[in-house]
């Protein structure tokens, strides 16, 4: 499997764009996910101009299940819910990086909506240059799959991809996807993936190429100032605001000392959580941890501590609420699936390597795809 650093920008451009034409023509592509521990392969095609030889192709190469990744925008407009209980396709609970939808058949046109013709009239219709809810109704044979604005670049997961190179390509906002599975209906090993792609004249991208691409093209965090900021527990530091040009607030990089890009620089990644962090509490990822990290810094004589706005709305009342029944305020480790944005952000101030502060045994999986390699970890000091 090829590993995207082994291209120069220039070569990795190329080389996408010859794949992209490709995709354009032979209208399927697969894409393996090389962000995760296991890495996986999917096989990916425009909803919007599928035809039945090609579907057939993939159903017969892939076995998998049938998912259609859709723009918030796209699934907005069809009106499509979230899957109650947060239940996945095949009726267990969705722990993966998918944000399932209620299933969908066509309205029309279908008979037992299971056989590929079925399955082809109703992916069409959620590739439609515009949305009409009224040909859909649930449950059904094919499985929405709701994305994040900005794809990769905001969270690196397969349905994203998929998104990216359909539109990347022209095509509307509605990306077919199925897993590739071996006849046990296993992952399909890598070896395999390669193996069957190339016999049948598919290309094969991987999920880090396309985030390293869209990163060649695209900025989305902007920085907007900077300046001094005497700190009592870090002594003196450089404040950074930044922008996300894909929803309103803004995130603040805290710098001790001198960025080295050939040096690892000890780093604390940590999400907003207003409650605690303003107002104190119990949990971990608390007021406490911020301070106890900037401590750090300081002592380190130098380091970089990034605090995320989140973008979703009600954060606060969920924070509050939660503190009242005395329950946990969680808050997921600050993986970069979930924040591409902050590792923009990193890149900007001109980290490559680090230290990161963490009491989390998580892997940080799919940093690279974003030029940052995590040398070592430390633990938050108590």
């Amino acid at each position: 499997m090829r590993i995207c650093y082994n291209f120069s920008a220039f070569e990795l451009t190329m080389f996408i764009n010859q794949a992209i034409e490709h995709f354009k023509q032979r209208h399927v592509i697969a894409l393996i996910d090389d962000s995760a521990p296991l890495s996986r392969a999917i096989l990916v095609a425009p909803a919007q101009s599928l035809s039945f030889e090609t579907l057939n192709e993939i159903l017969t190469l892939a076995r998998g299940l049938t998912y259609v990744a859709l723009s918030p925008t796209r699934a907005q407009a069809f009106e499509l819910s979230r899957m109650s209980g947060a239940r996945s396709a095949v009726g267990m609970t969705n722990k993966i990086d998918r944000d399932d939808l209620v299933s969908v058949e066509a309205r029309e046109g279908v008979s037992t909506g299971i056989s590929v013709a079925d399955r082809l009239t109703t992916i069409r219709i959620l590739g439609e240059a515009t949305p009409n809810k009224r040909k859909l109704v649930s449950p059904g044979h094919i499985f929405p799959v709701s994305t994040r604005q900005g794809g990769v670049l905001v969270k690196s997961s397969r349905a994203e991809a998929a998104l990216d190179l359909v539109s990347i390509a022209g095509f509307t906002e509605a990306a077919l996807f199925v897993d590739m599975l071996d006849p046990s209906g296993a992952i399909l090993a890598l070896s395999e993936v390669n193996k069957c792609c190339q016999e049948a004249n598919i290309p094969v991208l991987t999920l880090s190429e396309v985030i390293r691409y869209r990163l060649e093209h695209e900025q989305l965090v902007s920085r907007l100032a900077e300046s001094k900021l005497p700190t009592q527990l870090a002594g003196e530091m450089r404040s950074y605001i930044y922008r996300s040009n894909l929803h309103d607030g803004e995130h603040l990089a805290l710098v001790k000392g001198s960025i080295d890009p050939a040096q690892p620089i000890l780093t604390r990644v940590q999400a907003e959580c207003t409650f605690s962090d303003v107002f104190g509490g119990g949990t971990p990822a608390t007021r406490s941890t911020l301070h106890r990290c900037l401590e750090a810094i300081g002592s380190q004589g130098s380091g970089v501590l990034l605090y995320l706005r989140r973008p979703d709305s009600g954060q606060l009342g969920a924070q509050i609420s939660a503190a009242a029944h005395a329950e946990e305020i969680t808050r997921p480790a600050a993986i970069m699936r979930e924040y591409g944005l902050g590792a923009q952000i990193l890149h900007d101030l001109g980290v490559r390597k680090i230290e990161l502060l963490t009491n989390s045994k998580n892997n940080l999986v799919g940093i690279k795809s974003f030029g940052i390699e995590i040398v070592s970890t430390r633990p938050i000091p108590e």
